[in-house]
């Protein structure tokens, strides 16, 4: 129909780094390519300088109230929410009047987060609401309250203490939840309603990642992630790389590719093990170099403590790679042992070495479980066979059949 304008939408969230970011630009995709939505996403703030908060340690803040600012996310305009006394992170999860107006602009309101507690800011409003989680915060801070110390440590395990309890009493508010993985589900389902919870992988663009024409035996072997972040267990993965070399002086080297450096740790790390010559760190890669960094490498690493699901997994078996991966949780949902890759125990670094070892030693097997995982994905995480699953949920909601 000429002029039609799809039912808004808004897109809530607190990042657009990582997979969260990517979660949103999934959703702003298949919503407007339905035809039958149109999105807007919206961020709230985050951090104790945010701009368009209220700050405690700013005085000239108190009497104006948050403010709503136009911002941008990536390369998607968005509109950003402040906070009330921004650097209480407990603060950040309420709702604010000025927020509420925003939101009752829309139809629905989907929020997409890292742990639950986000949906807070939304349940002011009289809209059906949904959540996109990928674990809880007390999974999520395990490794980062690990690595910390002093006041720091504390203060880490202060909040997640109340931000769990945020999560226990927002959960059952929630329309409709979808969890990343089959591990997310069992994290969130004993604080859901009945009924509310659906497991909704995101899905990749099979267009984009596709495999190369020929697998690249002898490749090199590929990790992504965020590696400024604990969770990531680098050293893990470079310990079973040292082990790898050791055993196969000849191995192909290993690329890391992520949004932020390197820990100061695990630099150092990397120097220590005498592997400074065979790891090559990238940084801020592109989709499409990503894509082919992907393409040129025969083994693909996952190395993390905890995970909802792994995006980058999802991509690198869209682009026909085998994936080694630690069994943290929402892997599991992905990758077949034995058929698209394996998985080893959280912080083996032996287990994790000998696998690499096993697959780099026959590449016709990294072929078949490539071949596999590209099978998969297009059958159960392209953008198509997963986005069905939230266009679905929406009409129920919005026609009042949730």
């Amino acid at each position: 129909m000429p002029g039609f304008k799809g039912r808004p939408v808004a897109l809530v969230t607190h990042t657009a780094d990582g997979g969260v970011g990517s979660v949103v630009r999934f959703l702003a995709r298949i919503l407007e390519e339905s035809g039958l939505y149109e999105p807007e996403i919206i961020t709230v703030a985050t951090s104790v300088r945010d701009s368009a908060s209220v700050r405690l340690l700013n005085p000239g803040t108190w009497l104006r109230g948050p403010r709503i600012v136009p911002g941008e996310f990536g390369s998607l305009p968005c509109q950003h929410v402040g906070a009330l006394f921004s650097e209480l992170e407990f603060l950040r999860y309420r709702p604010r009047r000025i927020l509420n107006g925003l939101l009752s602009r829309y139809d629905l309101i989907q929020v997409v987060a890292g742990a639950p507690a986000w949906a807070g800011v939304a349940l002011a409003v009289d809209r059906p609401v949904c959540l996109f989680a990928a674990t809880t915060a007390a999974q999520e801070r395990a490794s980062p309250v690990r690595c910390s110390v002093g006041w720091r440590k504390l203060w880490l395990q202060a909040m997640t203490k109340i931000t769990s309890r945020i999560e226990r009493s927002v959960v059952p508010g929630v329309d409709c939840i979808f969890a990343e993985s089959d591990y997310t589900y069992g994290l969130l389902a004993p604080w859901a309603r009945k009924g509310r919870m659906v497991i909704a992988p995101p899905g990749v663009d099979t267009s984009l990642f596709v495999p190369a024409e020929a697998f690249p035996s002898g490749g090199h072997i590929i990790a992504v992630g965020r590696f400024a972040d604990p969770r990531k267990n680098v050293g893990l993965l470079l310990r079973a790389y040292r082990q790898v070399r050791d055993s196969f002086p000849l191995a192909p080297r290993l690329v890391l590719a992520g949004q932020t450096p390197l820990r100061p740790a695990d630099a150092a790390l990397l120097g220590e093990l005498g592997l400074t010559s065979h790891v090559e760190v990238r940084v801020n890669v592109s989709p499409e170099a990503l894509r082919d960094l992907y393409r040129a490498a025969s083994l693909f690493v996952l190395s993390s403590d905890e995970e909802g699901l792994g995006i980058v997994i999802l991509e690198a078996m869209a682009c026909g790679l085998p994936v080694v991966s630690t069994d943290c949780g929402g892997p599991r949902t992905a990758v077949v042992p034995g058929e698209t890759g394996f998985l080893t125990p959280v912080g083996d670094v032996q287990a994790l070495a000998s696998v690499m070892q096993t697959l780099l030693a026959n590449p016709q097997d990294c072929q078949r479980m490539g071949q596999a995982g590209r099978k998969l994905v297009e059958k159960r995480f392209s953008m198509i066979a997963a986005g069905q699953i939230y266009l679905d949920e929406y009409e129920v909601l919005l026609s009042g059949r949730g």
